[in-house]
Order: structure tokens, then sequence, then C-alpha cells
């Protein structure tokens, strides 16, 4: 898949949902495995997961969900087949005095489809999708602080920084700070 050909004619973001786990899964893998430094997640770890445990985080609950965008799908498999360029997660707080949060995670967009856009739309879809979530004030996410591609996109949406988490990650010796990035979604 060329950057080109992921532009916004060909992309169709949607719900994923528990019968994508075979184009979900791998794609969350690679992330993990290529991307150790960006997720909290590790791909050891996410390997080691029993397939049950991890088709769940693909049943939309609480005002959760998955987002994937997809390249392809519009076309039908028959000639293209849907290919999943990337990725986002919302996971809403349950308890009473933190409902009116949520966190982001799980942004990715493979290598090949990087630099078109995939991210920006992924983005506008799932804060699109937050709209629609009852009772949801603020959404939050994490990003490394040396990732600067990420960060101008966030800060592009809205978000602000809030904080600062030093020595957030650790992969191998090496370790990692996040900055917590935020964006109210109503005034109140």
């Amino acid at each position: 898949m060329t950057k080109s050909s992921s532009n916004r004619q060909n992309l169709h973001i949607r719900l994923l949902q528990p019968s994508d786990f075979g184009v979900f899964w791998p794609v969350r893998l690679l992330a993990l495995q290529e991307s150790p430094q960006a997720f909290g997640a590790s791909y050891e770890e996410s390997m080691a997961l029993p397939e049950q445990e991890a088709v769940t985080r693909l049943s939309p609950k609480d005002g959760g969900f998955v987002l994937g965008a997809f390249a392809g799908e519009l076309f039908g498999p028959e000639l293209l087949g849907p290919e999943l360029l990337g990725m986002a997660g919302l996971a809403r707080h349950p308890g009473m005095k933190v409902r009116h949060k949520a966190t982001i995670w799980g942004v990715y967009v493979v290598p090949t489809a990087r630099g078109g856009g995939v991210a920006r739309q992924l983005m506008e879809k799932l804060l699109e999708q937050c709209q629609t979530i009852a009772d949801l004030e603020e959404v939050t996410l994490s990003v490394v602080s040396t990732n600067q591609s990420a960060k101008r996109l966030y800060q592009s949406l809205g978000f602000g920084v809030y904080g600062l988490e030093k020595r957030a990650l650790k992969v191998g010796k090496e370790y990692y700070d996040e900055e917590l990035m935020a964006l109210r979604l109503f005034s109140t």
C-alpha cells in the first residue's frame, strides 16, 4: 500500500467488532513489535494473551471502542480485500466520579500508510464518535515526548499538555518520558 493510495477516497473508518480480530491482532502485534516505546503493552505479554481475552478488546462496552482504518474495503474483497492501515481505541473510565473522562489508546498506523493522513482521519472519527457518548466530557492520551509528529497531530486537534510523566516506560534499559494530553469535548 503506497502513501498516495491511503487518501480520503480509499479510506474507510469503522468500529471494529470481535469478527475483525483476524485483521486487528496482527496489526496490533506489529505495532507493539515495531514501536515498543509507544505503547504500555509489550509484544511478549500480548503474544501470551489467550485469544478470547484479546478479542474482548473489540467488544464495545461502556462507551469504549476500537476504530479501524481500512483500505480496499469499499472495493470489495474480490478486488483488493480490506487492509487495516491503522487503529485507535477509546476506554471509558468506569467509576462514578471519573465517568466524565475516557482515555485514547493504541493509536497506530502501519509504516507504509504513514504521511497520508490516516492518523488524522482516525483521530477525527474517534473524536466525532466521542461526541455521541452520554456524559463524556474529556478525553486524555499519553504520547512519548520524542514523538514529534504525534504531538503535532494531537495539538492540531485541540489537545493540550497537562503533565509530564518522567520515565513512564522502560524498554530494555532505556526510559521514555510521556506527555499527558487532554481535550475537553464540551465547555462546562
